[in-house]
């Protein structure tokens, strides 16, 4: 499903990661491991498409990592906190992933699934900048999920969510058997229910 070879990512003359293979089947979690600096963060990204290996290639079901096929089979959740539209609602922010990706008459169903996987009813109305940073960290895995991706890219979910949101997370991907997830953590219950890790050791 998600094939990497010989994948490296220098920024001038630091190389954060290098001669990277990687296979992962669908339906299958890879923990993504590392301290701080490591690279994690920023394999995500190549991995999204949003930035350029240095050398070798990915692809995702086949095709080129950034491409529009790839684009469209991937989920991406890198920033939880982030690049949510402020004056949207919560629910607005997830509509909007979901009618750009998702059949017209599929919009409002899929919303409402996330938002009760995710225990957000109760609070779509409400404008993101007047959220919690748990909460917007809801809102952006709810983004990730809505328009049912092959693959799942998460940088450190757990970061802002309590253990009951968490426990709501991995309960959503849990119905999500074919759902072929890449998740960089730091928390040792993601890497218990991950089926395979991936150490990256401190860039150069």
């Amino acid at each position: 499903m998600l094939t990497v070879r010989r994948a490296q990512r220098r920024f001038g003359r630091r190389v954060i990661f290098t001669d990277l293979d990687l296979d992962v089947p669908v339906g299958a979690r890879v923990f993504l491991g590392g301290g701080n600096g490591s690279g994690k963060t920023t394999l995500l990204r190549c991995l999204s498409g949003t930035l350029t290996l240095s050398a070798g290639q990915a692809t995702v079901s086949g095709h080129p990592v950034g491409s529009l096929p790839a684009r469209r089979l991937t989920g991406v959740c890198l920033a939880p906190e982030q690049g949510l539209y402020e004056k949207l609602s919560a629910r607005e922010n997830v509509a909007l992933v979901a009618r750009l990706r998702l059949p017209r008459r599929a919009v409002r169903p899929a919303v409402a699934r996330v938002e009760s996987e995710l225990d957000l009813t109760g609070y779509a109305t409400v404008p993101v900048e007047r959220c919690s940073a748990g909460m917007r960290a809801r809102v952006s895995i709810a983004r990730a999920l809505v328009a049912e991706p092959a693959l799942l890219l998460l940088d450190e979910p757990g970061r802002s969510l309590d253990e009951r949101s968490r426990l709501l997370l991995w309960q959503a991907l849990d119905r999500r058997p074919e759902l072929t997830c890449v998740i960089a953590s730091h928390l040792a219950d993601d890497r218990s229910r991950c089926q395979s890790a991936l150490t990256l050791p401190t860039a150069q």
